[in-house]
């Protein structure tokens, strides 16, 4: 099967724009093994099934952000409030100008970790509702056909992060009230899902459950794509943990 999403969380109480520039071939690594999961264990279905189960698989802990020095005002591009922190976006001289991204609280200063590189701008920051709670959400992408998405809580002291090397949405793919973190990445997609399952993080590769070269999500129709059999694409719907297929 292909890559798997690398994701890493702080456990407990969490459950918790444009055409780059240029590229590089792979991600920094900065991404280091305390941020890396590995791939989820997963059942597949056979090419005929019309009910799915889909299982989850508790996630790797990780370590909170860590604390660092406040920034050098020529240094930082942009920033942006929220409530009692912000994020503040700024590059990196000695690192080919790569684009990384800092946490700023009462208590001090977070890295978050690289979003970008020389010439990028297609990062974003905004807050969203997922997995229970509320979320600081930065992404960006760190080379060619890499993006990552930055989960920030600040339930903790220090924060903690999600950090996911995927296009990422947030989504009650499951219809139980809560919104999921949906993640897809590469060419032929490949799709997991992250959830609260009893208080904990855990996920699930959905390529693998459904024996799929492709799934890809739909936040519109709340509907996953899969190949599944003579390469087109099928219909699924999520209830429960559940994949139904749906014509």
């Amino acid at each position: 099967m292909k890559k798997a999403v690398a994701a890493s969380i702080v456990l407990g109480v969490l459950a918790g724009c444009s055409t780059p520039a240029s590229e590089k071939d792979s991600p920094p690594s900065a991404m280091n093994n305390a941020r890396s999961m590995a791939k989820p264990a997963a059942t597949a279905a056979t090419p005929d099934a019309k009910q799915i189960q889909v299982k989850y698989t508790p996630s790797t802990v990780a370590a909170p952000l860590t604390k660092i020095d406040d920034l050098e005002k020529p240094l930082q591009l942009t920033s942006k409030a929220f409530d009692d922190s912000t994020v503040v976006v700024y590059e990196k001289n000695d690192d080919g100008k790569s684009v990384y991204a800092v946490l700023q609280t009462k208590e001090g200063s977070y890295e978050v970790g690289q979003i970008g590189y020389e010439g990028a701008i297609d990062y974003s920051i905004n807050t969203v509702e997922a997995l229970g709670q509320s979320y600081i959400k930065v992404t960006g992408t760190v080379g060619a056909n890499a993006p990552i998405s930055d989960y920030v809580s600040l339930t903790t002291s220090p924060p903690a992060l999600l950090h996911i090397e995927a296009n990422t949405v947030e989504a009650d793919v499951d219809q139980d009230g809560i919104k999921e973190v949906v993640a897809t990445v590469g060419t032929a997609a490949e799709t997991t899902l992250y959830k609260t399952v009893n208080g904990s993080l855990a996920s699930v590769n959905l390529n693998e459950t459904m024996n799929a070269s492709i799934v890809i999500y739909d936040s519109e129709t709340n509907i996953f794509q899969a190949e599944v059999a003579n390469s087109q694409l099928s219909n699924w719907k999520m209830k429960d943990n559940q994949l139904q297929l749906i014509h």
